[in-house]
Parts: C-alpha cells; structure tokens; sequence
C-alpha cells in the first residue's frame, strides 16, 4: 500500500510539472539582440536598456496580437537604447571621455531609426484597436493578460512618442560632429611648417635679451591644444526623460516664433490642466476638482473638472457657481455634472436650463429634473421634453420620465421604441432599464430576442438592473438564445453580478406553486412553461404524485419566484413545486479568484463556461 501511495505522489508530482511547463511556455524573455543581431556587441553593456530589468512578453497565440507586441517591444527598445546612447555620448563629451562606442551604435541607429520613428504613430493607433477587441478575442483570465501588456506598451509608445524626433536628432548630431572623431587622439600638427627661433645662448650676463624665448612660448601656444579634464562633480546627472526633452526644448525654441512658442505654452497649460484633472478624479478628491473648476484660466480644463465633479457625484454648489459666472464653454458640462448628480436642491437651475438656447443643455436638464422626482418636473418632461423636434432632447427626457418609475410610463417607452431614429431607440431601452420593473424588463426581454442591431445593449442594461428579476431575465435569455457572442455576454454578466446558486425552470404549461409541498396545498401563485425561481430549499423525504397516467416518486422544492398574482404586496413569492415538474440550473464560481464560473444543467447532464460556451460535457445526474 505504501508503495502505491508513493507511486500516486510521483505520478501527481509529473502531472503537476507537466502543467507548469505548459503554462510557462505561454511568454517569453526579450532582449536588445531580438530587435536586431547586429546590436549583439551592445546586449549586456551599460547601453542595453535591458540591463537593468528583464522584459517578458506573453505569447497570445493570435498571430495578430503576438506580432503586434513583438514589433511595440522592438520599437520601444530601439528607442530607449537610442535614448541611452544620446545622453552617454553627451555625458562623456562634457567630462572629456572619447565616445568611439556611441559613435558606432550610432551610425547603426541612424539608419533603423527614421523608419520606427514614422511608423510610431501608426502603432499607437493599432495597440487602441486591439485593446478595444480584446474581449472579443480572448476568454477567460486571457483577456486580462494580454489586455494589461497592451496597456503598458501603449503607455511607453505615449511616452517616447513626443521625444522620438529629439532622440533621432540627437543620434544625427552625435553622428555630425567632427569633433567626435578626433576625441581620444593626439592633434595633428598643421602642414605649414613654423619658423624657427634663433637659438638662445646661455649667458650669467643680465642684459642678454629674452625675445626668441618669448616667440617659442607663442608657438607652443599656437600649435597645441590643451584638454582638460573637468571635476566629475560637473557631470551631466538627471533622467533620461529630462535630458532629452530639455534637448528637444532647445531646438524647438531656435526654429518656433513668438507667436508659435505661445501657442505650444497654452497647449501644455491645457495638457498640465488636464492631467490634474484626472489624477484627482482617480484619487477620488473632489475639493482639488471644485478649486480647478472655480480658479483655472483655460475654460476647457474648467469643462473638465465639472464633468470630473459629475461623475463623482459631489461639488453641487460649485456647478451651480460656474453655471450662474462662467462662460457658455463651461456652462454645458456644468449643468450635465450637475444632472448627473440629481439633487432636488439643483430643481431651480434644471427649470432654468430647460428653457435655454443649447439643446445639449435642455437634454440634460430634463434628464436631471426627472431625478429630482418632482411633479412638476415630470409634466415639464411629458408636455415639453418628448414633444421636441429634437432627438437629443427626446432621448434625454425619456431617461429622466424614468426615474419616477410609474406603471403608467412603460407604455410611453414601448411607444418610442417603434421611432425610427436610433438614438431614441437607444434612449427608450436605457430608460426601460432605469425603470427596472419586471414590465420593462420583460420588454428588454423582447428587444433582445427580436432585434439582433440592439441585442447587445439589451443585454447590456438589463444586466445594470441589480434585482432578481434581471438574473431571471438574464437566465431565460440564455436558455432561448443560439448566438454564442450574445450566450457570452450574458455569461459575463451573471459573473459580474456575482449570480451564484441554483435556478429553477419551468417545464409544464399550466401549474401552479404551491403553500407546502403537497400537491392538494393551497396555490399561491400560477407558473407557466419557461418560468424561472430561485431555488430555496427541497424536502428531505421524498412524495408520490400521479403526474398524467403514471405515479412518480421524488422530492418537492421549495423555489422563490416572481408573483403573478395581480395586486400582490410583493413582486415575489415562495412556494412548493414538485421536482420533475422542473430543470435545475445552477451557476458556480470555479477558483477564489471570482472571475471565472459554470454554468450548469443538472438534469441534462451539460455544462459550459461562462466566457466560452461549450455543449455536450456530461455531469453526473442529480441524486
């Protein structure tokens, strides 16, 4: 026995080897010499940009992404190794040092570099699009992966961008420079030949003149040079990225205008402003937005803090300040902030802007005064918002007449989803969301199942609904629907909303869920074919029932569904309903990771991943 337990251990042990050898042939190390052989002599030395640090890049399997990022890592390691020749050739001419090394790698770089250079932004446009089709392309923890090597290159694509062209005249300067060429040699002497001195004669008399020693002295002077070596406390320090943009800065300076240095001044007050913005919308720091907002000079900067303001809910009182004393530039997108954030104390300032000249302006006021739920508000939006020629305004009235959620509203959305203009059919889904009952919701249903074009966002919004309803609506979508790309997308949904447990679905016509499990018990609720509920409970001993001509024997569960009882006090309702009366479905989480998980048929005995379906893997069958 102890011999076979260690042949298991051995054979789990291979097994386990196995598997890690697998998953590590899924990246690979880049170095200088991958971007070309001829830099070999460079690879390992202070000008290899990766001698500091080890470059792995994942391999995808997807000849499209896997070329892509080899291609970025080439261009950004030529670029940096570019980056560390300039500034090394730089740092030796100061101090005196030859640069016969750099002057090589650089007649190298100048011819690989013009080509990379142009391409450049070319790269940063596609590693965008391949970001963007990413979920498209991978499943699983994949996207994740690739997604975040592709986030790093295009941020040091970003970063050498800007300074490709200083690094490229750097190199062309460094090969330019004669001086290079004769740094670490004796000067020759010049082709005329010098005169020469009388020769002086050792004298103890006092008066013997001095003259030819004086005219030696002069010569020596003129024929010699003297190179000094500098204390090394006067060598060029700083990064990498200063260096260059300070040498991209003097040369821009020699060639730009006045006016032309003041429009490249303005356009880095915006980009400083803008980055500011960000940084503190990140950091979650509303009161460093609201000061940009009400001290910026730049009105698109101040645009973006009030949009900034919007997203994070706060700074109301500093939105309604710019709307009352900013221009009409800030003034938009301090009302849409202001919208965003729905305070009935901003019913005043969404009164006042529904009556203003900008239709982006009326669109967004009738959106936040519908969140405000005030009456009046809400016929403002049914006499005069969705009776306006303009679609924007249309689109943004029937999202803010949702949030009032009346019964009486759906009827109004399922109108406008029959327009003919595609952003008020838009419009009329997001606001269906918004209401979120199971009327709309089963409209949603219906879109999503009849009209492929918006299909996607159906389900899309549906998923954004946090109640049960939504998982039911989402499940049932999923049972009826073939199209993998959709059956995927609602998978990714159930795993967001962390949708885990066992579900119910209904396989009889007409039944109806019952007060105890007994099939003679009071009915509480009627159920019908497709139906679905969240599975509760189940008996522990099992019940005979003649179901048509045949006596079956199994257990009864105990299922929470939706109510169909008119005038019900709650949407759902908990009752019996006998077992083979119904199919269990059950979503699981796999791993402790969260972000991967099943999606089970027990009685069917099939199973599919939730980011990649895949029928016919068979189950044991439930007990």
């Amino acid at each position: 026995m102890f011999q076979k337990g260690q042949d298991i251990i051995w054979k789990g042990s291979l097994w386990v080897v196995l598997i890690l050898l697998v998953s590590c042939s899924t990246s690979k190390p880049f170095q200088l010499t991958d971007v070309s052989p001829k830099y070999r002599e460079y690879q390992g030395s202070d000008l290899d940009p990766h001698k500091t640090k080890d470059v792995i890049i994942p391999v995808t399997k997807n000849r499209k992404y896997d070329s892509f990022i080899e291609e970025a890592h080439r261009t950004i390691a030529l670029l940096e190794f570019g980056e560390n020749i300039a500034l090394r050739a730089d740092s030796k001419k100061t101090v005196g040092d030859p640069v016969e090394k750099e002057m090589q790698a650089a007649a190298y770089l100048e011819e690989d570099l013009p080509a990379v250079i142009t391409r450049l932004p070319e790269l940063i446009q596609i590693n965008q699009s391949l970001i963007d089709s990413t979920p498209n392309d991978f499943d699983g923890p994949s996207i994740g992966r690739v997604t975040y090597e592709l986030g790093n290159i295009l941020e040091s694509l970003r970063q050498y961008s800007p300074k490709a062209i200083g690094i490229q005249n750097a190199i062309r300067n460094l090969r330019s420079d004669s001086s290079n060429y004769n740094q670490g040699r004796d000067i020759a002497s010049p082709d005329t030949k010098p005169e020469e001195a009388d020769p002086v004669l050792i004298s103890n008399d006092d008066n013997t003149p001095k003259k030819p020693e004086k005219i030696v002295k002069k010569e020596e002077q003129t024929n010699k040079i003297s190179i000094k070596r500098l204390n090394r406390k006067t060598k060029v320090t700083g990064k990498a990225t200063e260096q260059i943009n300070e040498m991209v800065k003097k040369e821009e300076e020699e060639v730009l205008s006045d006016e032309e240095k003041k429009d490249k001044e303005y356009t880095e007050q915006i980009r400083n402003g803008l980055v500011q913005v960000f940084r503190w919308e990140y950091y979650r720091k509303p009161k460093y937005l609201e000061k940009i907002l009400a001290t910026h000079p730049i009105p698109r900067v101040r645009s973006a803090a009030a949009l900034a303001l919007g997203r994070l809910k706060a700074g109301r009182v500093t939105l309604q300040t710019a709307i009352d004393k900013d221009g009409y530039q800030v003034r938009p997108a301090a009302y849409k902030a202001l919208s965003d954030i729905g305070d009935k104390r901003s019913l005043s300032y969404f009164i006042a802007g529904t009556k203003a000249e900008d239709p982006e302006v009326i669109a967004v006021s009738f959106e936040g005064l519908g969140k405000t739920k005030d009456p009046a508000g809400r016929e403002l939006i049914l006499t005069q918002g969705i009776a306006s020629e303009y679609v924007v305004i249309v689109s943004g009235s029937l999202r803010g007449l949702a949030y009032h959620k009346l019964d009486a509203d759906v009827e109004i959305f399922s109108k406008f989803l029959k327009s003919n203009e595609q952003e008020i059919k838009e419009a009329s889904i997001e606001a269906l969301a918004i209401h979120g009952s199971r009327e709309s919701l089963r409209i949603l249903e219906q879109v999503a199942q009849e009209e492929p074009s918006l299909t996607m966002m159906a389900i899309d919004e549906i998923g954004k609904n946090p109640s049960l309803s939504a998982t039911f609506a989402l499940i049932r979508l999923n049972e009826s629907m073939t199209d993998e790309k959709f059956t995927k997308r609602i998978g990714e949904s159930l795993l967001r909303r962390k949708a885990f447990g066992k579900y119910a679905i209904i396989l009889i016509e007409d039944d109806y869920l019952r007060a105890e499990p007994n099939e003679r018990s009071t009915p509480i609720s009627y159920i019908k074919n497709k139906e679905i509920g969240l599975i509760v409970s189940e008996t522990k001993k099992e019940f005979a029932v003649r179901m048509g001509e045949d006596i079956v024997t199994d257990k009864y569960i105990q299922i929470k569904m939706e109510s169909t009882l008119p005038g019900a006090r709650s949407a759902f309702v908990t009752g019996w309903v006998f077992y083979p009366k119904i199919d269990i479905i059950e979503v699981k989480q796999l791993g402790n990771d969260g972000n991967s998980g099943k999606y089970f048929q027990l009685k069917k005995g099939k199973h599919k991943n939730l980011f990649n379906p895949v029928d016919g893997v068979k189950l044991p069958k439930k007990d």
